[in-house]
């Protein structure tokens, strides 16, 4: 029996819906990722983290963690 049209908009609205937030929960999975890699960064006697830089003198965890933003941003 087919769905008449307010069901169907609700299933379609639940399918969104549903689908953003599986975005959302691998954007949270990648933040945790990162986090975790934040984590265990070199740290000095004092215990302050010690961050890198890359080839270009660029801040490697500044641009990890820009990257994920750009790559997270809606």
């Amino acid at each position: 029996m087919p769905h008449d049209p307010a069901q169907r908009h609700q299933i379609e609205q639940d399918a969104i819906t549903a689908a953003w937030e599986a975005e959302r929960l691998e954007a949270c999975d990648d933040a945790i990722v990162l986090r975790r890699e934040i984590a265990v960064l070199q740290t000095d006697d004092d215990g302050d983290v010690i961050i890198g830089t890359d080839a270009n003198g660029d801040n490697d965890l500044l641009s990890r963690i820009a990257s994920f933003l750009a790559t997270h941003d809606q």
